[in-house]
């Protein structure tokens, strides 16, 4: 075990946050850290809610801890890579965190990263867990959509084969980060500052790419409340799947679409003749039998006390969602007022 001291840069990339950045903030503050090993760089991508003022406000209150803060330069259309890059330059600590604006952190968060790298000073990216709050059916439907991708996540990396992370919950070293320089390739989408780092990582030595299985560093933040914003989240998310390297990535996505296109159209085979009822039935029975083991083990870790209230519902609604979210990722695609993948200044 390693006991230099781990220090941390912790970059947050936020855009027109208002509502949420006093929680993320306060509880960034109250973290059981040394504040000395920390800094916390927050970049601005053009708000216009008051963001910008209050991050400053805040700084100007809490001054045990150092604070960088800037504006994003656009060099990209993905804004979150171009603040990420921006503030990975400006960076002076050896390690890098990431979180998004809407997120809460608990006060282990980064104590547990810490004893991550201190058991293992090689690892070049560890990757953490995000659990979704909220009360409802569409917050409960997308519960269970996180809690199967956690599931997936912690399986793959577990396997030696990750192909996604979240990058709400993301930590690196910077010069693991340069090393393969950075986004470089794949700045032409605005999603994937996860995915397509962990890729690079991975090609380099997926031995040193970890997940970090533990409830101390399990950060929680809030679903989308409209169905429009959850299916156009979910589309700008599968735009980066048709340009991954992984076949891992692409065979689980081919297999989503093809089991929910499946389970939509598998009674009109049957009145064709195409398929038998036998068949017809066996499909459904395992899609339901699997659907639910995932979700019990990865229910293990993430506690999501009402995921059995919403499962059956779930089950029958979610592979129309991906269908219409296949045809969405299709056109045009509207995030935080900026049509996706395209420059915007």
């Amino acid at each position: 075990m390693n006991n230099h001291p781990i220090t941390f840069s912790i970059i947050v990339v936020y855009r027109n946050e208002i509502d949420a950045l006093p929680t993320l903030l306060k509880s960034l503050s109250e973290q059981d850290y040394n504040p000395a090993l920390l800094e916390i760089i927050l970049v601005n991508d053009a708000s216009i809610d008051g963001s910008q003022e209050f991050v400053n406000e805040f700084i100007k209150k809490n001054l045990s801890m150092h604070y960088i803060h800037f504006d994003r330069t656009p060099k990209s259309v993905s804004a979150k890579k171009d603040g990420i890059t921006q503030a990975i330059s400006r960076a002076t600590q050896e390690h890098i965190l990431l979180t998004d604006a809407d997120c809460v952190v608990p006060k282990t968060w980064i104590s547990a990263y810490s004893r991550h790298y201190q058991s293992y000073a090689d690892a070049s990216l560890v990757a953490g867990p995000v659990r979704l709050n909220g009360q409802g059916f569409l917050a409960g439907l997308q519960q269970l959509e996180m809690l199967a991708l956690q599931t997936i996540t912690t399986g793959a990396f577990a396997l030696r084969q990750p192909f996604m992370c979240n990058g709400a919950n993301l930590s690196f070293k910077k010069k693991a980060f340069e090393a393969v320089q950075g986004y470089l390739g794949n700045d032409h989408l605005s999603s994937g500052d996860d995915v397509f780092l962990l890729e690079k990582l991975a090609a380099e030595d997926v031995l040193q790419c970890h997940y970090l299985k533990n409830t101390q560093a399990l950060i929680s933040t809030s679903p989308k409340n409209s169905w429009k914003e959850m299916i156009e989240q979910r589309a700008r998310w599968s735009r980066k799947s048709t340009e991954t390297k992984s076949l891992l990535n692409k065979l689980v996505a081919f297999h989503v679409a093809t089991a929910s296109l499946l389970f939509v159209f598998a009674p009109l085979l049957y009145v064709f003749h195409l398929i038998s009822i036998e068949l017809m039935w066996s499909f459904y029975f395992l899609k339901f039998f699997t659907d639910f083991v995932v979700l019990v083990i990865g229910n293990q870790l993430y506690q999501v006390s009402s995921w059995m209230r919403y499962f059956i519902l779930q089950f029958f609604m979610y592979p129309f969602i991906v269908i219409a979210i296949g045809l969405k990722s299709l056109g045009s695609i509207k995030w935080q007022d900026r049509s996706i993948d395209r420059p915007s200044h």
